[in-house]
């Protein structure tokens, strides 16, 4: 007979103070399920279930990300994983995307120049999400629940986010309302960017849903996406009505529309 898994899962040394409290530990849990010399013998002849076991092992003994530094230079500003699944129903990380958030984290220098120039860092979805994804996981944050004259728009379904950390201005670039899109792309700097629709309502409503705030409550910014005419689209008004999906021409300058700022996250 093959031995039973408890005498094979302890991970430290059984005769070290940790490893009695691991191997008594291990002993209690399969007591709990009623495990026997038959039953234990059907586990170690399983080949899932040592995968299973492996797996455990890696997920619960993996070292908890260090969110230290970058809390501590932007402070609410900084968002972590762990917050967006509390506060967002239905959203999920997995243990490897919570792992490879935590070793791509920006650098120091960069969390410093997002807290000199006011932007905000959260992990964009764990999946590829367009506008109406984001609607979809609370339409009353949306000044349209439901329909709306993007409904039907090709930006609104294919322009998606992309897994990583984000981030984004959380005010309009500085000087950029009344002018046209042109004017406004002139005043990014070379380490900036223009975020699409996607990206700019995720990360206006899931700041809304960790911290309470409302971003771009009386002003729209435009986005680096299009609707089917050529216009550029526009999110903001961010109040109790929920949130505002606009669209300009680039030619057109206006004096409650600026112009959305993202920067590339440098590890």
């Amino acid at each position: 007979m093959k031995p039973n898994p408890l005498n094979t899962t302890a991970l430290v040394t059984a005769d070290s103070p940790k490893g009695q409290r691991a191997t008594a530990t291990f002993r209690d849990q399969y007591n709990k399920v009623g495990l026997d010399d038959e039953s234990a013998q059907r586990l170690n002849e399983n080949a899932g279930f040592a995968e299973y076991l492996a797996e455990g092992i890696r997920r619960f003994s993996a070292k908890a990300p260090d969110y230290k530094l970058a809390q501590s230079i932007l402070g609410a500003d900084f968002i972590t994983p762990e917050e967006v699944m509390k506060a967002r129903t239905g959203i999920v990380y997995n243990d490897e995307q919570i792992t490879a958030l935590a070793e791509s984290l920006p650098s120091e220098d960069m969390l410093k120049w997002c807290k000199e120039n006011g932007y905000a860092v959260m992990p964009a979805p764990p999946t590829a999400m367009s506008l109406l994804d984001v609607r979809e996981i609370k339409s009353t944050h949306f000044y349209s629940e439901t329909g709306g004259w993007y409904a039907d728009q090709k930006f609104a379904r294919e322009d998606k986010t992309s897994f990583g950390w984000l981030a984004i201005k959380k005010t309009p670039v500085a000087n950029s309302t009344s002018k046209n899109w042109n004017e406004q792309s002139k005043l990014l700097s070379a380490l900036e960017h223009v975020p699409n629709a996607a990206e700019t309502s995720w990360f206006i409503t899931t700041y809304f849903e960790v911290r309470g705030a409302r971003l771009f409550e009386s002003v729209y910014v435009r986005t680096s996406s299009l609707d089917s005419d050529g216009s550029r689209v526009s999110v903001g008004y961010f109040a109790s009505e929920g949130l505002a999906v606009g669209h300009w021409y680039d030619g057109s300058r206006v004096g409650n529309v600026g112009v959305a700022s993202a920067r590339k996250v440098e590890a």
